[in-house]
């Protein structure tokens, strides 16, 4: 059965008073309004991908937020030497400076 807006408004305000972080709220709050603001203009693709700075976040946080894993120099070496370029390093610049 499908819900009305009404009740799908509701069930996200019961989710939203049980969050007591006030950067997740942020991030929330930031995302409706991207949503909210595509459905009035068209925006460039991109703004999807932007995040609104976000005060107080300590790099902890950040990194527990993101998963982060960092890896070891020797591992990445091992990995990135087995990779067989086809354009010469010359070549890869220039694109990038295209």
């Amino acid at each position: 059965m499908m819900n009305s807006a009404k009740e799908i408004r509701s069930d996200i305000l019961e989710i939203l008073f049980k969050i007591d972080d006030v950067n997740t709220l942020e991030s929330i709050r930031h995302q409706l309004e991207v949503v909210h603001n595509a459905n009035k203009e068209d925006l460039p693709a991109f703004l999807e991908g932007v995040r609104p700075i976000r005060e107080r976040m300590s790099l902890e946080d950040l990194i527990s937020e993101q998963s982060y894993k960092p890896v070891k120099y020797d591992e990445f070496r091992g990995k990135v030497d087995g990779i067989e370029w086809e354009e010469t390093l010359d070549e890869l610049l220039e694109a990038l400076a295209k």
